[in-house]
């Protein structure tokens, strides 16, 4: 596979050229690594491509998390926390560790609705998600996964890898490509969301 496109919001690109250029050298390197024609498995059943083959989205994160993972990436795990209907209870909740969190709920009798966040990579305070599910689940990325872990100094820059359109069109329907996800995050103004990211377009 190979990087097709790229866009660099809030300067994250030029972040990491700045501090860790070796990074991004492995990431281009862990991404020309994939052979996506290994892929396409998955048979279609839809109308108009009934039978065809096509791109594995199943198929396709295993590979990356294997490319992934030899080079130092790493599954952060699942980010626990609780959930209440009550304002100025999730406030406190916010700012709170998890055991915490539960004795607030409890002290005001509410029920204790657990709820986590996961990434899916991660490394020296660099947050990276492989997309190529729904393209919802992008969007879920930027504005609550990264931005949130920006906003409380857990990290300093998000990274997301979607298929371009070209490749997009080779896969069911409904997975996300890098040509929307850019004028959804252009079209929200030059500071929003709040965090450095890079945005970037894979295809084979």
């Amino acid at each position: 596979m190979k990087i097709a496109a790229k866009y660099s919001h809030l300067n994250g690109y030029e972040w990491l050229m700045h501090h860790r250029p070796d990074l991004w050298d492995d990431l281009e390197d862990a991404i020309t690594s994939i052979d996506a024609e290994t892929c396409r498995t998955k048979r279609s059943k839809e109308k108009t491509m009934k039978g065809k083959l096509l791109y594995s989205p199943a198929d396709l994160n295993r590979q990356f998390k294997e490319v992934l993972y030899e080079r130092g990436w790493e599954c952060p795990g699942k980010t626990f926390f609780y959930a209440t209907d009550d304002e100025e209870l999730t406030k406190r909740l916010i700012s709170s560790e998890l055991d915490h969190q539960r004795e607030i709920l409890e002290a005001n009798d509410k029920p204790l609705i657990r709820s986590y966040n996961e990434a899916d990579f991660a490394q020296d305070r660099i947050a990276l998600e492989v997309q190529f599910g729904k393209y919802s689940f992008v969007q879920f990325d930027i504005f609550i996964k990264h931005a949130a872990e920006y906003m409380q100094d857990k990290i300093d820059l998000g990274i997301e890898i979607v298929p371009t359109k070209a490749m997009e069109r080779e896969m069911s329907s409904g997975p996300p490509y890098y040509e929307k996800h850019l004028h959804e995050l252009l079209r929200q103004g030059r500071i929003f969301p709040p965090v450095p990211l890079i945005l970037i377009g894979v295809e084979p």
